[in-house]
């Protein structure tokens, strides 16, 4: 069994969190930033909404992988461990594990820099900007660069949809969000003085002198 993620559709409200926090994860982006940006952008994790049916779905980590069989350049390749890698200075955008995938989870993504250098001097990233077929790597990169457990979609679900499940049969599931602390009334310390309206809601009504 390969690490992968899993879906409740049942608690899926389809608010498109885990797309944001897909494209936050992958171009380096804030969630905020995404955002602004989910439009253009391509998202690893499509969510998909029917009659009465939401859901989300991904790269379900076949083994074997039929993209892997069909890649003509060898771009994509699947370990012995069944992890599957993406080499993409390989990859030429064919377009046959997009295909072949059962279930449509590969789609193409543009890499490199956008056209905006100073003077038209084009720096090698933006000479090297092209598609390439991208696909739901668990956040590899990700996890490993800012020390996750979990997916960044997993991270992002408001209601814990999504789990992962751990080659052992293991299910992580998301930690549940932290309660804000109830505001604590400061208790009444007998000895202080009181405040001066209380001490003039305390005092008796002055007396009446006249005969």
């Amino acid at each position: 069994m390969i690490e992968h993620i899993q879906v409740v559709p049942d608690k899926c409200r389809a608010c498109r969190r885990c797309e944001v926090a897909c494209i936050a994860a992958h171009h380096g982006m804030s969630f905020k930033e995404a955002m602004k940006h989910r439009d253009v952008l391509v998202s690893r994790v499509q969510v998909v909404k029917a009659e009465g049916f939401r859901t989300t779905v991904r790269c379900h980590q076949c083994e074997p992988a039929p993209c892997c069989a069909i890649c003509p350049t060898g771009a994509l390749q699947q370990d012995e461990d069944g992890r599957i890698n993406m080499r993409v200075q390989l990859c030429v955008a064919c377009k046959l594990c997009i295909a072949v995938c059962p279930y449509g989870t590969i789609t193409l993504d543009t890499i490199g820099m956008p056209d905006m250098a100073a003077d038209n001097a084009e720096t090698m990233a933006q000479r090297s900007r092209r598609e390439v077929a991208v696909r739901c790597d668990m956040c590899k990169a990700w996890r490993e660069e800012n020390g996750k457990r979990i997916t960044a979609c997993m991270e992002a679900c408001p209601v814990r949809a999504l789990s992962m499940v751990l080659p052992d049969g293991t299910v992580v599931e998301a930690p549940l969000p932290e309660k804000k602390p109830a505001a604590v009334e400061k208790p009444v310390n007998p000895l202080e003085p009181a405040t001066p309206l209380a001490q003039d809601a305390a005092q008796p009504p002055a007396q009446d002198n006249k005969s």
